[in-house]
């Protein structure tokens, strides 16, 4: 492909600038932190928005672009963008994934899911008004082995949510040992 040295953006979190510089001598990343569904809009002006480019020009215009679209624009390199495209699956990914596992759970035992909505918001609440390991409740921050225990009891047939619970729980647990 010939781009005739346009400049060329992508808009991945996890890919690094580099992957672009066969096509063009131009390049540029424009990574919106958000998760984005084909049924759902979403407010462009409140998604932090990261550039990286290969030259301060190329940098300038991104960040040009993007001011115009958000309010929340800032360059990070390939490396922390990775990261923070790893830290985004943990938070939202996996988290998404846990609430799957709740919702089939409990409609195995004919509780709807929507009784955790209250729940799931609070957390969310808590976790972006304070540190999230100040958030953290449950048996597992105190390992309360009793309900610990009886909760993997209670979770014999499904031996994938017993792991999860199990190695979640010994996590959460570690974590909340050490001192900050």
């Amino acid at each position: 492909m010939d781009f005739q040295n346009k400049l060329l953006v992508h808009c991945s979190g996890s890919l690094p600038l580099s992957v672009l510089n066969v096509y063009s001598e131009n390049t540029g990343v424009l990574y919106p932190l958000q998760t984005f569904s084909k049924s759902r809009e979403v407010d462009f002006s409140l998604i932090p928005v990261f550039i990286e480019a290969n030259s301060e020009s190329n940098e300038n215009r991104l960040i040009e672009l993007a001011e115009k679209i958000s309010g929340k624009v800032a360059v990070l390199d390939s490396a922390k963008r990775k990261s923070l495209h790893i830290a985004a699956v943990f938070a939202c990914n996996f988290v998404n994934h846990f609430y799957t596992l709740a919702a089939n759970y409990l409609a195995d035992q004919e509780i709807p899911f929507e009784v955790l909505h209250p729940l799931i918001e609070e957390t969310a609440n808590k976790a972006t008004e304070m540190h999230p390991k100040q958030a953290q409740t449950g048996p597992a921050i105190r390992f309360d082995e009793n309900i610990i225990n009886n909760h993997l009891e209670s979770l014999m047939e499904y031996p994938d949510l017993k792991e999860l619970y199990n190695s979640i729980s010994r996590s959460i647990f570690e974590l909340h040992q050490t001192k900050e």
